[in-house]
């Protein structure tokens, strides 16, 4: 087990990490090259979503983890297969994992949010990824050639960037080279959901596209934002891989409208009395544009979330084409409302669990269960699935032999 007791210790001293063959660099693959095998086991597997979006680029799930069995009942209705334990990452046992070509963790964000406590990895939650890492390391030669982590922003800045640091000092201690994106949902999907994603590519493997390992020379691109690469200067010293030809991104989403379900009887929007009192809880900046969008002759819709703020609690919405940050449903002011404005009206409701599948971008089939509470607090808690996908399509196939079905 990986034992953590805050910033100012680490697991392996970085003089201490063994030195292996530096990293090849090369804008084709090498002659010697062996595609790797589309396997993975994904950890933190929460509803799926992770699999969704690789097995559509033409991976096998080998085995999947999470502890939360509401979770578990959503995966298991729209996956096959008995690869799923639901159990305490700290009850696994190494021998037990599958040897597959790529681990994923989408662990815990609670404590590196910029909205919680900022425990980092000394909290419950977040510090998860510690026995990710354990088990990573006792795998010794089975380990995965690849992995890939995912989470919040957040994690950048989480103990002034000593978090961050020490899980890339981890997986450079176990022969991992390192990179790091950042992706936001927007430009797949009408959601503003920015993520960070981590990868460790064994040193080992020769890269199949063109990389440096100097943090000055890594693409400032629109995948690496400044406040990234502030971070990555700051840990120059570590052992880096960066991809250095990724396409650009989509261009940014906006067609919320087109996203929402439009047939839902009367009873899914929120009575006079109620609305009434959202609009007092608009703040007068918020309350003009809702004013202005209800006298247009057609319908504008957008969301709102509740707030705190110092002058108390506000309702707060947008009406730019794009959801908030879906959330898990905390509280109840974790819920995320739409708006409809126009023809002299207001309504408001909250947003349904198809909805919410929807702009985590999977399709019509997927069953969202029977459980209100269970299907937001499940999306909530998942990545967007064509921003993974593009992850597995420009940053991990290339070392893969791929054949999609």
């Amino acid at each position: 087990m990986v034992e953590y007791r805050g910033p100012e210790q680490e697991w392996l001293p970085l003089a201490e990490m063994p030195v292996l063959t530096p990293s090849r660099t090369s804008g084709a693959l090498s002659a010697v090259f062996t595609p790797l095998a589309p396997t993975f086991m994904e950890f933190f597997a929460g509803i799926g979503l992770v699999r969704y979006a690789f097995e559509r680029e033409g991976w096998a799930v080998k085995f999947a983890n999470d502890i939360d069995p509401a979770k578990r009942k959503l995966y298991e209705l729209n996956f096959a297969g008995d690869d799923f334990i639901c159990d305490d990452i700290n009850s696994l046992r190494a021998p037990d994992l599958p040897t597959v070509t790529l681990a994923t963790s989408s662990f815990p964000c609670t404590d590196v949010s910029l909205a919680g406590a900022r425990k980092g990895l000394k909290g419950e939650q977040s510090g998860a990824v510690l026995p990710f890492l354990s088990l990573m390391k006792r795998m010794g030669d089975r380990r995965p050639s690849l992995i890939l982590l995912e989470n919040v922003l957040g994690l950048l800045s989480s103990h002034e960037g000593s978090d961050f640091r020490f899980i890339i000092q981890q997986l450079n201690s176990i022969g991992y080279d390192c990179d790091a994106v950042v992706l936001n949902a927007v430009h797949f999907i009408p959601q503003s959901r920015p993520r960070l994603f981590i990868f460790g590519v064994q040193r080992d493997i020769p890269s199949p596209y063109l990389t440096s390992s100097v943090v000055a020379y890594a693409p400032n691109d629109e995948t690496r934002p400044a406040a990234l690469m502030q971070t990555l200067s700051r840990n120059a010293d570590l052992k880096w891989r960066f991809h250095c030809n990724l396409p650009r991104l989509p261009s940014p989403s906006n067609d919320l409208a087109a996203f929402l379900e439009q047939e839902l009887p009367d009873s899914a929007w929120w009575n006079d009395v109620r609305t009434s009192y959202f609009l007092k809880q608009l703040s007068p900046l918020h309350s003009q544009v809702v004013r202005a969008l209800q006298n247009k002759s057609r319908y504008s819709y957008g969301t709102a979330y509740r707030r705190m703020r110092p002058a108390g609690i506000r309702m707060e919405t947008r009406f730019d084409g794009v959801a908030g940050c879906l959330r898990t449903p905390r509280g109840g002011s974790s819920r995320q409302l739409v708006v409809r404005c126009g023809r002299e009206s207001v309504r408001v409701r909250f947003m349904t669990p198809r909805e919410y599948a929807r702009l985590q971008g999977v399709g019509e089939g997927y069953d969202v269960g029977d459980s209100t509470g269970a299907a937001l607090f499940g999306f909530g808690d998942a990545v967007c699935v064509p921003a993974v996908r593009w992850i597995a399509k420009n940053y991990i196939n290339p070392f893969v032999a791929v054949r999609k079905s």
